[in-house]
């Protein structure tokens, strides 16, 4: 059988996604129009779906404090909200101890570039409000009280690592005075922020916040050359969309400014954490792909872009009690889930007070490195497989080049060896697979015994016809996932 046909009958063609309805689509009261065509759109995107692995820092105030508030445990870089407090008193406690080093952003380029990401995303501005860019709407921000622009820094670093370069943006702002948080009363806001206003007889005004926000933006979008990624956090209830942030006219700006620019879809409502939401698609006039947060979704979002954004230890900023870390074998495994269902992976790191990533977060993303020189082309521009049948812990993703199977975990393997001949024995079904040739990536000199079922492996409904490829259990050592290429016979 022809494998090119073979890829063309199992092969979900491309993360080239159809939407619905087809581009362009026109404006509403709380849209901007998209005014691009499919292929267009298709092309934009291309660079980021190929790229399928990013690095997120998150870095800020919050670094500095660590997780501890007057020597209590507090949080992370929802500190302020966390322990309730007003913007100046929280300032007063972290700007003393916020502290970035010189090269910081070399170190953070550096760990990207080791770990295999194609891109990265810095914060620009959380939700305290405090900016790490030099901006002229406020003197909250490094470049007056630190002397620096961390983002011109972390721009020129990742350029220099040949990386695209990614801002995310908090539309929330607990320190600007202006931001009005009644709009949705449930969205996080500091209780004694609401009374440090209220003694002060600071009125809410939101759209001198809007303008505040716009101009900040304009500012991002104007004065560090290309950005390829700009990752919005977040909405919820009526603070989303055009009354929250005048999202319409925000979007049409960061498009004209950065023609190119790919965005996601947290100025409207989705936020990413309910796992049960926007099964259906996304409204591409929201933005470009949608953000499930800290978890995969169990199909994907099928016929939408989308990027699975998950930490390393279990905070997105630092914390010195977060001593959860994830293993490198944990990482790559979330990297492949994400490949094989049509997705990317953006995996955070927390700098520490000085910009330093704690090193066992960073030892554990660095090494995804060497496991994506080996196996990289089964990541890098593949595509999810349909319509082959997989054994317990494996995924499958496809290139021109052939079609990848990721092995399950070695628990699962030893398990199965142990009844059957003591290697790992991969069973296909024939009918949706045809002839090829098995390879075993990373092992040119191991090559993966293949063969029809025999007479000691029973025959039932389940696994006849089969192609079976066995796999010595030594792999899982040199290799820490596996990964057999098949590729036609012909």
């Amino acid at each position: 059988m022809n494998f090119t046909r073979i890829l063309q009958t199992i092969c979900l063609g491309g993360i080239v996604c159809t939407q619905a309805p087809a581009l362009p689509l026109p404006a509403s009261d709380n849209h901007a129009a998209v005014t691009e065509t499919q292929e267009q759109r298709d092309a934009r995107m291309k660079w980021w779906r190929d790229a399928k692995f990013g690095m997120f820092v998150h870095y800020g105030l919050y670094s500095g404090l660590a997780g501890v508030w007057k020597g209590k445990p507090g949080g992370s870089e929802w500190i302020q909200k966390n322990v309730e407090v007003d913007t100046d008193e929280y300032a007063a406690e972290a700007l003393p101890l916020f502290q970035p080093k010189p090269g910081f952003a070399d170190e953070l380029a550096q760990l990207a570039k080791d770990a295999g990401c194609q891109y990265a995303v810095m914060t620009t501005k959380h939700h305290d409000g405090f900016a790490l860019f030099d901006t002229a709407t406020t003197d909250y921000d490094a470049k007056d009280k630190k002397g620096r622009d961390l983002v011109r820094e972390y721009v020129d670093a990742i350029r220099k690592q040949g990386l695209k370069v990614g801002f995310y943006h908090s539309v929330i702002d607990w320190h600007q005075k202006d931001y009005d948080n009644t709009i949705c009363p449930d969205l996080c806001y500091p209780k004694n922020q609401i009374d440090l206003l209220k003694n002060k007889g600071i009125p809410r005004n939101h759209a001198a916040y809007q303008k505040y926000l716009h101009t900040q933006v304009r500012e991002l979008m104007s004065n560090y050359g290309p950005i390829d990624i700009i990752w919005w956090d977040y909405s919820q209830g009526d603070a989303e969309g055009e009354k929250g942030w005048k999202a319409p006219s925000l979007i049409e700006m960061c498009r004209k400014l950065q023609p190119g620019i790919i965005m996601n879809n947290r100025l409207y409502s989705y936020s990413g954490l309910d796992k049960t939401k926007a099964l259906g698609g996304l409204d591409l006039r929201c933005g470009d792909f949608m953000t499930p947060e800290q978890h995969i979704p169990a199909e994907g979002y099928p016929g939408t872009d989308w990027e699975a954004c998950m930490t390393v230890s279990d905070k997105w900023g630092y914390n010195r009690f977060d001593t959860n870390i994830k293993s490198t074998e944990t990482i790559i495994r979330k990297l492949i889930e994400c490949t094989a269902k049509g997705g990317n992976l953006l995996i955070n790191v927390n700098p520490m007070a000085d910009g330093t990533v704690p090193p066992k977060v960073a030892a554990a993303l660095r090494g995804v490195g060497p496991w994506l020189k080996t196996n990289g082309e089964a990541i890098y521009t593949a595509k999810p497989v349909k319509g082959l049948t997989l054994p317990e812990g494996c995924y499958a993703s496809t290139t021109a080049e052939g079609i990848y199977i990721f092995l399950p975990p070695l628990e699962i393997a030893k398990k199965q060896a142990a009844m059957l001949n003591g290697k790992y024995w991969l069973i296909l079904d024939s009918r949706q697979l045809g002839a090829a040739n098995a390879t075993l990536l990373g092992m040119p000199g191991t090559t993966p015994g293949i063969g029809a079922v025999n007479e000691h492996l029973p025959r039932t409904n389940d696994i006849a016809p089969s192609t079976i490829i066995t796999i010595p259990l030594e792999a899982w050592d040199k290799l820490t996932v596996p990964v057999v290429k098949l590729t036609s016979e012909i």
